[in-house]
């Protein structure tokens, strides 16, 4: 059996981390800021699953001068996603053709439920998840793909993958994981190397 692993962000939606920025400066009516190292740890945490996302609203609460909700958090994020037609059609057409699909992404419960609340069904098809936050590890540390192997009960090689960041790939790679940089200048080839991975006609 071959398993074929997608990354969401950047894979099969699209966000631009400084429309954050500008939420939160609209919301304040503060001038857009960078983010800070402690806003990027809050990130890492949530994304962890070591706080939680009412932990997370609280934190840029306090921090930054919002008066947000969880559900405002999500709907943030729900303007923000958008979807990237070409990871999207060959998510559909791997769950087509009866590939086992899993997701294995750096990611928090809000952007699941943004991304849920854009698009219903969103993840129909998909054999099984694997969520940094659920999983208490992102990547591209060894840990979370040693995780995926183990809970699959597979080598490697028997996995296709496919990420838009340069360090989670080699991670993977250096787990023996087929992987490819997801970015439009590989697109076609990684559509090729998909048929050819999984037999596909």
């Amino acid at each position: 059996m071959k398993y074929f692993l997608f990354d969401i962000g950047k894979v099969l939606v699209d966000f631009d981390t400084e429309d954050f920025i500008r939420e939160v400066a609209v919301a304040t009516g503060r001038p857009v800021a960078p983010l800070t190292e402690c806003d990027l740890q809050k990130i890492d945490e949530v994304e962890k699953g070591i706080i939680s996302d009412a932990e997370y609203v609280d934190y840029l609460n306090q921090t930054h001068g919002l008066a947000w909700t969880e559900a405002d958090l999500t709907a943030v994020w729900s303007r923000m996603f958008s979807l990237n037609p070409t990871g999207r059609e060959l998510y559909k057409a791997a769950v087509d053709a009866g590939v086992p699909v899993y997701t294995l992404s750096n990611i928090a419960k809000h952007h699941v439920d943004a991304i849920e609340n854009n698009w219903d069904g969103f993840f129909d098809g998909a054999t099984g998840f694997f969520m940094s936050y659920q999983m208490g590890s992102p990547k591209p540390e060894p840990a979370i793909y040693r995780q995926v192997l183990d809970q699959l009960g597979v080598e490697g090689a028997q996995c296709f993958f496919i990420d838009d960041r340069p360090e989670n790939i080699e991670a993977a790679r250096a787990e023996g994981i087929h992987a490819l940089q997801f970015i439009p200048e590989n697109h076609a080839a990684i559509e090729q190397a998909a048929v050819e991975f999984f037999g596909l006609s």
